[in-house]
């Protein structure tokens, strides 16, 4: 698949943006784009930030941050400056492989820090999850119900993340000579994303993020500290980036499908 090249692209006027939501000091819209053959939807976001930035997430979908009180002419503009570039980058996603969704049955096979572990249900009380011998061992009190499993599992995840990312912020933040506005960190299971930042100083992980391996853990986190400095994906980010994680790149491929 060739990526199509934006010769025109359109912009949907204003009276096709629409509020969907307002959360604290965030307002949320979303404002659909014609691009060639294709119409994508942008959801919008404004906070308190200082810049504008463009994210493609792994599921294809687009959002834009933006400053609360960006006009939303510049808004227009630099979303049309940066259409090639999704166009591109959305038939990039397309190519690559799709993950299983997984199943939550006897021997089924579930990742952590990046091997894949058998598992094994267990009928009875109280509820619990270990990883031992090769396999995520689960009891629970109706193992047959694979919505339970995946509840019980899931929130295995959340603590081991809870246990293990705080160690890797700490082994992380040490490869800057400088010292980062990093104030805390909170996980929460994310679609689309395995990190985001906050002006505040608070770095966000996916929960999901704990199936990876450890040097995948370790960029998304590098990341976002980088992101603590420079909010954009700025020429500063890369070097920045770069210069503490010269392999990133390389961590980054182990996040794909």
């Amino acid at each position: 698949m060739q990526g199509r090249k934006c010769q025109n692209p359109v912009i949907g006027a204003l009276t096709r943006t629409r509020k969907v939501s307002t959360s604290g000091d965030d307002s949320c819209y979303v404002r659909q784009v014609t691009v060639a053959d294709q119409e994508i939807e942008v959801t919008i976001r404004r906070s308190r930030r200082k810049t504008m930035a463009l994210h493609v997430s792994p599921d294809e979908s687009v959002e834009l941050r933006v400053p609360m009180k960006c006009p939303w002419v510049e808004v227009n503009a630099f979303l049309e400056s940066k259409l090639n570039w999704v166009v591109k980058v959305r038939d990039e996603l397309a190519k690559m492989p799709r993950r299983e969704k997984p199943q939550y049955t006897e021997g089924s096979f579930h990742p952590y820090l990046g091997t894949d572990y058998s598992l094994r249900l267990i009928r009875g009380r109280p509820n619990l999850v270990v990883q031992d011998q090769g396999a995520i061992i689960l009891r629970c009190s109706k193992p047959g119900r694979e919505p339970l499993v995946e509840q019980h599992l899931n929130q295995w995840y959340r603590s081991q993340a809870n246990s293990i990312f705080p160690l890797r912020i700490e082994a992380c933040l040490a490869r800057f000579n400088e010292s980062m506005p990093y104030k805390k960190m909170t996980t929460r299971r994310m679609k689309a994303r395995w990190g985001s930042c906050s002006h505040n100083g608070e770095v966000c992980l996916n929960s999901m993020l704990v199936q990876m391996p450890v040097a995948a853990i370790d960029f998304v986190i590098t990341h976002e500290l980088c992101h603590l400095r420079h909010f954009s994906h700025s020429k500063s980010f890369y070097r920045l980036l770069s210069s503490v994680m010269p392999d990133w790149k390389e961590r980054e491929k182990l996040l794909l499908p």
